[in-house]
């Protein structure tokens, strides 16, 4: 078989396997979203015309609001494009949670050393810190894998939870700032901060940078030759073996890659609106990236979408505990239930077809 021929056959006929085209999977999750909240409000509420209003309207009630909405949505964004990464190769790694948290501690960490040497200069550096500390975090799952056939699933979550614990550990003890009651550590100088573009909003460069990685992506697995290769092999590593691919190297490099991408997301929430490293920052952020890679069809064009979608139903959930009596998980609820909904299709398919 030529060369040009394999190439062309790998990139045209590797899709989603789910069967669900991410559009219709992305108004699904929204039609999902939307019923579930209005029937939170209805049953949760005692005020449920006040909780609609702050859950469909407060996140993007005003140019500030939206905007920080998106600034809220560019992390996520990055995580589940970490997910595609590792999902769309054959890994199932569960460890972003704990990458992303680490990329925050590192990046919090290092900053304020780095801009007394470079000033502003030392942004993008301490968001490349953060992302090496979850590829370092994502490292032992890699080596088990290529080495012995580990299971990454098993493997990831269990080196996540332990960097959870020591993280937490770490920001709540030596290195927590005794002069706030926050259990955080010292906030970063304004210059060692991701410059804000449009004040009063939260949002970032780090929008700029997760659209860019998103559409990156897209045109590595649908354009290049190792987007098939990683494809194929996720799919039959054998047959990925016989067309001439690089089996070994992608054995363990797409878990690395996906860490590196969870650690620069836990660096952007450093150096974004938080200010630094808060204990517990992470806040779910690597379930909540697997549910938008769900939702997105694992295709990282609409992963913005998605990544808008998760974020809302965190601002909504917020504004209207605040606002009204809803309880502030309802949120947490209903991304679950939109996750169980956009996967319902796919399995129901897959169950068909091996009948």
């Amino acid at each position: 078989m030529r060369p040009g021929f394999r190439t062309r056959f790998h990139i045209e006929t590797i899709h989603d396997a789910g069967g669900t085209k991410a559009a219709v999977r992305l108004v699904a999750a929204l039609a999902s979203a939307a019923t579930l909240a209005a029937l939170a409000a209805a049953f949760l509420s005692s005020e449920p015309s006040s909780a609609l209003r702050a859950f469909f309207l407060a996140p993007f009630g005003t140019e500030a609001a939206f905007l920080s909405t998106l600034e809220l949505a560019a992390p996520l964004a990055v995580c589940a494009l970490g997910v595609i990464v590792s999902f769309r190769a054959g890994h199932y790694s569960l460890g972003g949670e704990g990458q992303a948290y680490a990329g925050s501690f590192a990046a919090a960490l290092a900053a304020p050393v780095l801009y007394e040497a470079l000033g502003p200069a030392s942004v993008p550096l301490s968001i490349l810190i953060g992302a090496s500390a979850g590829a370092l975090v994502a490292a032992p799952s890699a080596i088990g894998k290529r080495l012995a056939g580990a299971d990454v699933l098993l493997t990831s979550i269990l080196v996540s939870q332990g960097v959870i614990f020591a993280v937490d550990w770490a920001i709540g003890g030596p290195f927590r700032d005794r002069s706030s009651n926050l259990v955080a550590m010292e906030a970063l100088p304004r210059g060692a901060l991701l410059p804000r573009l449009a004040p009063p909003s939260t949002l970032t460069a780090a929008s700029i940078v997760a659209l860019a990685a998103c559409l990156a992506a897209a045109f590595y697995f649908d354009r290049t030759r190792s987007g098939a290769a990683h494809d194929l092999y996720g799919r039959n590593q054998r047959f990925a073996e016989l067309q001439g691919f690089d089996v070994a190297r992608l054995s363990w490099a797409p878990i690395i890659a996906a860490g590196v991408l969870h650690g620069a997301a836990g660096a952007m929430m450093a150096l974004g609106a938080r200010g630094t490293a808060i204990r517990g920052m992470s806040g779910g952020i690597g379930w909540s990236a697997i549910g938008a890679a769900l939702v997105a069809g694992s295709r990282p064009q609409a992963l913005p979408f998605a990544a808008v979608l998760f974020a809302w139903l965190d601002s909504g959930s917020r504004q209207a505990s605040i606002l009204s009596d809803l309880p502030p998980d309802a949120g947490q609820a209903i991304k679950a239930v939109v996750i169980l909904a956009v996967s319902a299709r796919p399995a129901i398919a897959a169950l068909r077809r091996r009948r």
